[in-house]
């Protein structure tokens, strides 16, 4: 991590982060795997959940492994692994929201025709829609970053390009108050 500086603030909050999704994400195995025939109405959501968990892992040793490598093949090779697990997981979020979503609400009764177990079908629509949240969040935040970024660079540009009261267009002496690039 070399010429990366980051506060302490920032890295605590990103092992906590990384800490509590990794939680989550084992817990969403747990509950997929133990429940994986306690949802009729629809059989793919205790999947749905073991599946995601074990994508989410697997792309968290991925970052952490390129990151050791920062160069070279195993970089290479790491980063076309994650673009194509994040491209699958993103699709498979899309599956998930569609299993869940249209099944909402099921029956937590076990003898009706709509079943789901209350654990499983709970678990996966909070998990879902929080990663729906969460990607929210990151587009607006990450737009909003973008246009700020643009908006200082151009704010930057144009004091560095506008004249002060003391320069003057085409002035050719020091008299006039110096070269219109002086601030």
């Amino acid at each position: 991590m070399e010429g990366r500086t980051q506060s302490a603030t920032a890295t605590s909050s990103l092992v906590v982060g990384n800490i509590i999704w990794w939680m989550v994400m084992i817990a969403a195995i747990g509950v997929g795997a133990t429940h994986i025939k306690s949802c009729p109405v629809q059989p793919f959501i205790p999947i749905y959940l073991s599946v995601l968990g074990a994508a989410s892992i697997i792309s968290l040793i991925l970052t952490y492994s390129q990151r050791i490598s920062e160069s070279g093949i195993i970089y290479i090779l790491i980063s076309i692994c994650m673009s194509f697990l994040h491209i699958f997981t993103f699709c498979w979020i899309i599956a998930g929201s569609y299993w869940v979503y249209t099944e909402y609400p099921p029956s937590y009764t076990p003898a009706t025709a709509r079943y789901c177990q209350k654990t499983t079908f709970q678990f996966a629509f909070v998990l879902t829609t929080l990663v729906w949240v969460m990607m929210a969040l990151s587009f607006c935040c990450g737009g909003c970053y973008i246009v700020f970024a643009c908006c200082c660079g151009t704010l930057s540009a144009r004091h560095r390009l506008s004249p002060n009261r003391n320069t003057f267009y085409g002035g050719t002496d020091g008299a006039q108050g110096g070269a219109a690039g002086d601030v």
